[in-house]
């Protein structure tokens, strides 16, 4: 959300989609982040978002490694 705001202030009716695509590694960890298709026009806001995914973790997967693509859909409100 933090990301989002700081892009509203440039630009007041940003909106558009944020889809992150991501790996789940064998310890919970992300292990990779890509753009899975965003359309939100603003690049620091995409690239922000993709860094916070960096810092989260997940209950570590059976199987081995998942990969997840996540769409966030941010509009003013």
């Amino acid at each position: 959300r933090q990301c989002y705001e700081q892009g509203l202030i440039k630009s007041p009716t940003l909106a558009g989609r944020v889809s992150v695509r991501f790996v789940i590694g064998r310890d919970g960890s992300v292990a990779n982040v890509k753009n899975g298709g965003s359309d939100l026009p603003d690049r620091a806001v995409v690239n922000c978002v993709f860094r916070v995914y960096y810092g989260l973790s997940f209950p570590e997967p059976e199987g081995g490694i998942v990969t997840v693509t996540y769409p966030i859909q941010f509009a003013p409100q």
